[in-house]
């Protein structure tokens, strides 16, 4: 079976996509989702959400929360929100942030290639969200929310995928801060180029692994039946954007801030500095109110070894903290995403610390991948996200003629 397939996709109607179309239900916060809920009664979050959206105190029966998501699924179909195409397609979607471009290729990838070596994950999964969203999936019988994959840039396929681009596209909408817009690959001999070239390459998990794994597992416990797809996005790691995740310790420390400069000092070369560091192989740190540059003494390894995130988990956070691998609610994981400005007002606000990183490179993310390893959980933040409920894929007979 061919890495990318065309797929059945139903793409929602223009002037409904901003009603519709959200950012993904695990991208959110509960306050973000709550307020997105409220106000839009057809956006996907109706059909994405999980016992995490129930209000405080409140019990959830999950069965009964997926029928309430399929009714709602339902409900956008019966208003007849997405449009249908005569044949199965791939498509070209692109998001623009700011100055930041980033264009993709959306298909459905076989789940065998997540299994054979073709497609490979950087994170480890949480057998209980894997099991959650597997539930959620057979009884939805639906999908939109994309698997992300990156693929090395491959000058051709930057050549079609321009090529497309220079066409009127199907779907635009959005603002400044997140624009999308989306193209169908119409040509067969076009289909044909694309498959073929992207056949010869590795694909890497960028976002969904928890989604992807549920996917492949459905499919096993299915029988592993031809003709089953992931629906997916593929990137260039050209165009990517890949953020660093910082570690704040949440307030107030247990020591002094001089005592937790004597503490580093017996691991690390430290430095004050007038603003924070940006540097691969060293963290930046501030505390009461000041910036210092920490580079370690020890010599780096391999892999997953050789990463900022772990050498700092390694080297600060465990041993002069005592966080372990699994997190703790004393620290706090802030995206590079969030300004500058704003992790250092709650950490004055607190009296906390906080240390910062640079992202791991292509290269690094790469070779962790390819050596079968995991990152340490929030390594990477690739920004922007693909939203969901823009693409939908109906299986198991759902009410596909709603579609039309």
């Amino acid at each position: 079976m061919s890495l990318l397939e065309p797929f059945p996709a139903l793409l929602v109607r223009g002037e409904w996509a901003e009603h519709v179309v959200s950012p993904m239900h695990d991208a959110l916060s509960g306050e973000e989702r709550a307020a997105i809920l409220a106000e839009r009664p057809y956006s996907w979050l109706h059909v994405a959400r999980t016992p995490d959206d129930a209000a405080e105190g409140q019990e959830v029966d999950p069965e009964r929360l997926d029928e309430a998501n399929a009714a709602a699924l339902q409900r956008l179909l019966d208003a007849h929100l997405y449009e249908r195409f005569p044949e199965p397609s791939l498509f070209v979607y692109r998001l623009r942030a700011g100055d930041h471009v980033q264009t993709g290729i959306v298909g459905e990838v076989p789940p065998v290639a997540f299994t054979d070596g073709r497609v490979l994950g950087h994170e480890g999964v949480q057998p209980e969200r894997v099991d959650a969203l597997g539930l959620h999936l057979a009884r939805l019988g639906a999908r939109s929310t994309l698997v992300a994959l990156m693929f090395r840039a491959d000058d051709d396929v930057r050549k079609i995928v321009e090529a497309t681009t220079e066409a009127s596209p199907l779907r635009r909408f959005g603002a400044a801060d997140l624009e999308q817009t989306v193209w169908r690959v119409e040509d067969p001999d076009v289909v044909a180029r694309l498959r073929e070239r992207l056949d010869d390459v590795r694909l890497y998990i960028t976002d969904g692994h928890h989604r992807a794994t549920a996917s492949v597992e459905l499919w096993e416990r299915a029988g592993r039946p031809d003709g089953t797809g992931i629906p997916a996005v593929l990137f260039p790691e050209d165009e990517l954007r890949m953020l660093a995740f910082h570690r704040r310790i949440v307030g107030p420390l247990a020591f002094s801030a001089d005592e937790l400069l004597a503490r580093l000092r017996e691991r690390v070369v430290i430095e004050e500095v007038d603003s924070e560091p940006q540097e691969r192989g060293a963290f930046g740190l501030y505390a009461d109110g000041r910036w210092f540059r920490l580079v370690p003494t020890s010599k780096g390894g391999v892999g997953v070894a050789a990463l900022d995130v772990s050498r700092l988990h390694d080297e600060v956070l465990e041993p002069v903290f005592g966080f372990g691998d699994a997190g703790d609610p004393g620290l706090e994981f802030v995206s590079d995403a969030v300004p500058t400005g704003e992790l250092m007002r709650r950490v004055d606000e607190d009296g906390g610390a906080a240390f910062t990183l640079t992202p791991p490179t292509f290269d690094q993310f790469v070779d962790v991948a390819d050596r079968g390893e995991h990152m340490p959980a929030k390594a990477t933040y690739f920004d922007p996200k693909p939203q969901s409920g823009l693409f939908l894929r109906l299986e198991n007979g759902a009410s596909a003629a709603s579609g039309d």
